[in-house]
Formats: C-alpha cells, structure tokens, sequence
C-alpha cells in the first residue's frame, strides 16, 4: 500500500468540522481512513521489523484526534502534511530517547530528529512560510538581488565571499541588502494574507 494520505476536499473539510464539533462517527471514519497511510508513513519512519509500529500507529492518530477535537487544527488541506510531520515527531521523538537510553540509534534515523519539544504543527507552518519567502525572492525582479539574499540569509554565506563572488565592495554590498530586503518586504506586505 503507498503512503497516499486520502484526499483532501468537500468530504476531508466536513470530516474535520465535525471532528470538531464532537461528532465519534466522524473520529471512527477518520481513524479507518487514515490509518492504513499513516502506518505505512510510520514504516518508513522507524527501523526494519520496529516491534512498536502500531504503538506509534495509534499515537498519532491519536494525536492529530486531539487537534482536531481542540480545533487547533482546521484545514483539511494542511492534515496530510501535519500527519507526516506527526509520524515523523513522534518516531524520532521514540528514537532519541532510546539513544538517551544507551541504546543504538542509526545515524540515517538521527539526521531526521526534531528539535526537543518541536511541534508539527510549529513545523508545518516553518516550512510552509520558508516555502511562500522562495516563492517570493522569486519574484525579485533584479537576480542580483535574489542571489544575495539567498546566500546571505539562508544559506549564511561569508559577506566578503559573495562580494568577491559578485565583484562588489563591501558597501555596496549593504546598498543592494537595503534595496533587495525592502524589494522584498514590499513583496511580503502585498502577499501578507497568503502567509501562513
């Protein structure tokens, strides 16, 4: 079975609403709809023959439940993203403990480790707005500036090394950062309802 979380629309938008509106028919659907992705998510997630699948299984589904009944958690369309970050919180959340514990713990199975107390929800919303600010520099009409901004805030490339790079001085190097950002905020005030 593939990893496919059901679709989201008209029916995913009412599961979620009634979730939250109390209704245990719609909890019921929702565990048996969502349960055969969210164990195959978990698999990928954990080690080769991992005794505690369906522990995990069951955790997040129980934890997506709770936001959902809370109403911290009412777009439909965000709820197969917020269930991946969900699976992989709580598997890696699993691992480090263990490693805490002495016991080993795969580097592949670390690199995926979380912040201490992440959210997924904090999560999701971290790379949904890291996903509208590159879609945004995109939008830079001069790629001088979406190179230098690029480098310099996300990737933290060295001031001096993208002068050189870009064959411009040190102040002009700060001109064009003052111009690119305000470039962009104006771009971010006119998107500001987009961002998530």
């Amino acid at each position: 079975m593939s990893a496919v979380l059901p679709q989201t629309g008209d029916a995913a938008h009412d599961l979620v609403a009634r979730i939250g509106a109390g209704d245990r028919t719609a909890e019921a659907r929702f565990v048996s709809e969502y349960q055969p992705a969210v164990r195959v998510l978990v698999r990928r997630h954990t080690r080769p023959n991992e005794p505690m699948v369906e522990d995990f299984v069951q955790d997040v589904l129980h934890h997506v439940l709770e936001k959902l009944r809370a109403g911290e958690l009412r777009n439909a369309a965000a709820l197969p993203a917020y269930l991946r970050q969900a699976v992989i919180h709580a598997t890696t959340a699993e691992y480090r403990r263990r490693g805490s514990r002495g016991e080993p713990v795969s580097a592949e199975i670390l690199e995926q480790v979380p912040a201490e107390h992440s959210d997924p929800v904090e999560q999701l919303r971290t790379q949904r707005l890291a996903v509208h600010v590159r879609s945004l520099l995109a939008e830079l009409p001069v790629a001088r500036d979406r190179t230098l901004l690029v480098r310099f805030y996300l990737e933290e490339h060295d001031k001096d090394e993208i002068c050189a790079d870009l064959g411009i001085d040190p102040d002009h190097f700060r001109r064009v950062v003052f111009r690119a950002r305000e470039r962009l905020r104006e771009l971010i005030e006119r998107n500001a309802g987009e961002i998530p």
